[in-house]
């Protein structure tokens, strides 16, 4: 969580963004559901700029979008781990439009530890990560139209921006390797002790079934 928290944010990417992260050629990670809710929100909100960070076909990205707006999508190409996080620390909403086959999602933990807030579909692994909706907003799976008015709803309201980075910083600390670490270990600690009981539990039968004493 640290490592994202303490990036630095980077001016040019800052003022009115949404981020992305994700390979391009993979429709699983939902960005031609982005896509085809970005008209609708540089309608309302023209300022609008998508930084899309990951590999794949540019062209055939925006190929979709008319023409005029396509200059409004940024592709940054592969990023190191270092501006991955200045990047999820300078957009106003990271999108994570992803289509299924999600079995938990650590971009949205990333996303939070930076304090981004964040805007995802409703599967239920990423309903689980964002708190079902407290520690981030959902919008329904590959559903453009509700992703767009979700969009536009955060872009044009920084109090519930904050309120999502607030939540979701708190939130986020659960998935931290120091919390994590200590749960596994209380559960190694409650299988040992349980193991130990059934030891204990069984040479005592043993000695009562052959008349053995506690010495033997």
């Amino acid at each position: 969580v640290d490592f994202f928290a303490r990036a630095e944010p980077k001016t040019a990417w800052q003022g009115g963004t949404l981020g992305f992260i994700g390979r391009i050629d993979e429709p699983r990670k939902g960005l031609p559901v982005l896509m085809k809710a970005l008209p609708a929100i540089l309608a309302a909100r023209p300022e609008t700029r998508l930084l899309v960070a990951g590999r794949g076909d540019e062209e055939e990205a925006v190929a979709s979008l008319p023409e005029a707006m396509r200059e409004r999508v940024e592709f940054l190409g592969m990023v190191s781990d270092e501006d991955k996080a200045r990047l999820l620390r300078s957009v106003d909403v990271y999108v994570a439009p992803n289509t299924g086959g999600e079995s938990f999602g650590i971009i949205l933990v990333e996303a939070l530890s930076a304090g981004a807030p964040v805007l995802a579909s409703d599967l239920d692994a990423f309903a689980q990560v964002l708190d079902h909706g407290t520690a981030g907003d959902l919008f329904a799976n590959e559903d453009a139209d509700a992703l767009a008015a979700a969009a536009i709803r955060l872009l044009g309201d920084p109090e519930r921006r904050d309120g999502l980075r607030a939540r979701g910083s708190a939130h986020v600390r659960r998935f931290d390797w120091s919390t994590v670490g200590a749960d596994i270990l209380a559960v190694y600690e409650t299988v040992t002790d349980g193991a130990a009981a059934v030891d204990t539990d069984e040479r005592t039968g043993l000695r009562a079934r052959f008349g053995l004493t506690a010495r033997d």
